[in-house]
C-alpha cells in the first residue's frame, strides 16, 4: 500500500481542522437572536412579578 504524500496528508489535516472548528462555531446572528429572546422572556417575567397580585384580599 503506497503512503500518501506529505502535502496531501497536510492538506487533509488542515481541512479536518477547519471543519472541526466550523462544527463548534456558533454564528453571531444566532447568539444575538437567542440573547434577544432571553431578554424578552426575562423582562416579561419581571414585569409580572413587579405587578404583584391582581386581586389582593382586602
Amino acid at each position: 500500500m503506497p503512503e500518501e504524500s506529505p502535502d496531501r496528508s497536510r492538506a487533509e489535516h488542515k481541512e479536518a481542522g477547519r471543519l472541526s472548528w466550523k462544527s463548534r462555531h456558533i454564528p453571531f446572528g444566532t447568539i444575538l437572536l437567542v440573547s434577544l429572546v432571553l431578554a424578552a422572556v426575562l423582562s416579561a417575567i419581571f414585569m409580572v412579578i413587579a405587578q404583584g397580585p391582581s386581586n389582593p384580599i382586602p
